[in-house]
């Protein structure tokens, strides 16, 4: 990321100001197709990091067979930008979203849920699919792997069919507690073991299983055979301070940052800047990372606190900044950063700024209807 191109094209913006890099979101997406591609593997990437219809529609002009969402808003957005393969990866409980389900089926030629609850499966619309979420370590939503899974799939045919189901899904989101290479590795074990044991088991008792799905950007690459089939990262598009500190991807690969004007200096060790919670991510999900964020150029800094308007950098000397200067922020965790921002200014292709990309996707309810 160029630090001066970004601050040059943004100077006459009021910050807080999110901006992407388009030159370094093409080669994160060109490297991610071909790691799928290698691997022989399909790749749906997760959406919900970067919830604009452009960025979709750059994901499926790098080969993605479709996108993951997890919101409503968002696959009815990737469905008006012409994306028709989505997989929604959260439950769909309560009338209005089996509802609105029962509408995007009727417009994208494949449509597909994960859960872990046979009762939700038997409400779902009778076109879409069911991915069986199993639980590989997280601890969040889905069945234990092994005889657990096998005995909830059966109870699942029995209720709905052996055609609509797709396969099993898994999503290693423990490797963010990662503290080196090997966590991640056995937490992509992990991942992998938990739907491709259960798989065979499945087809020794007879059972079909098309789709073994995984997904993370830090365990991509980590765990693709056995037959594994897809590929859900959704970090990788953007990058942000924890996938550098996981190991996952380098300060290089980080195409969205957040430019920050200074507007006090209180103390020679520490300054404050106009990007607190409602613009900086306040997600702390690596141990290792230390701060809010990685100030660019300015290792010795650290994003020690945030308030709503007020981020505090801080370092053991003097922070060498003054009032009006402004600094980039690579956020600790970059999917909340896009869910606070409306847009983002694009850069790169030899431009200084080319346009907003919007984050449409934002949010739960689309259309917004007035009452």
């Amino acid at each position: 990321m160029d630090v001066e191109r970004i601050l040059a094209a943004t100077e006459a913006i009021i910050t807080p100001l999110a901006v992407v890099d388009e030159e370094v979101v093409e080669r994160n997406l060109a490297r991610m197709a071909k790691l799928a591609a290698d691997n022989s593997v399909k790749l749906r990437p997760h959406a919900k990091t970067h919830k604009s219809a452009y960025m979709a529609q750059r994901q499926m002009a790098h080969g993605a067979v479709g996108l993951t969402c997890a919101t409503f808003t968002e696959a009815e957005v990737f469905a008006d930008a012409g994306v028709d393969d989505l997989l929604i990866a959260h439950p769909p409980v309560g009338r209005p979203k089996l509802e609105r389900l029962a509408a995007l089926a009727a417009r994208v030629k494949r449509l597909a849920v994960s859960l872990d609850d046979v009762g939700i499966a038997i409400a779902l619309p009778p076109s879409v699919e069911v991915l069986w979420e199993v639980d590989p370590g997280q601890h969040r939503i889905g069945t234990l792997p092994g005889e657990p899974t096998v005995k909830a799939v059966q109870e699942l045919l029995r209720s709905i069919g052996a055609a609509r189901f797709r396969g099993l899904i898994t999503h290693g989101g423990h490797v963010y507690a990662a503290t080196n290479q090997r966590d991640r590795q056995i937490a992509a074990e992990q991942e992998n073991q938990a739907v491709t044991i259960t798989a065979e088991m499945l087809r020794q008792a007879g059972i079909e299983v098309r789709e073994l799905s995984v997904g993370s950007t830090p365990t991509a690459g980590l765990a693709l055979r056995d037959g594994i089939t897809e590929m859900r990262p959704g970090t990788y598009i953007y990058g942000d301070a924890n996938q550098v500190t996981l190991g996952s991807q380098r300060l290089e690969d980080c195409a969205l940052c957040v430019v920050a004007t200074v507007v006090s200096t209180p103390a020679p060790d520490r300054a404050v800047v106009d990007a607190g919670s409602k613009a900086l991510s306040a997600d702390l999900r690596v141990a290792g990372l230390n701060g809010y964020g990685m100030v660019l150029d300015h290792d010795e800094l650290t994003v020690a606190r945030l308030s709503e308007e007020h981020a505090v950098l801080t370092t053991l000397g003097r922070t060498g900044l003054s009032i009006g200067d402004r600094v980039i922020v690579i956020p600790a965790h970059v999917c909340t950063v896009v869910n606070l921002h409306p847009a983002a200014l694009m850069v790169g292709g030899g431009q200084a700024a080319k346009q907003w990309s919007s984050a449409e996707a934002r949010g739960w309810n689309y259309p917004l209807r007035r009452i």
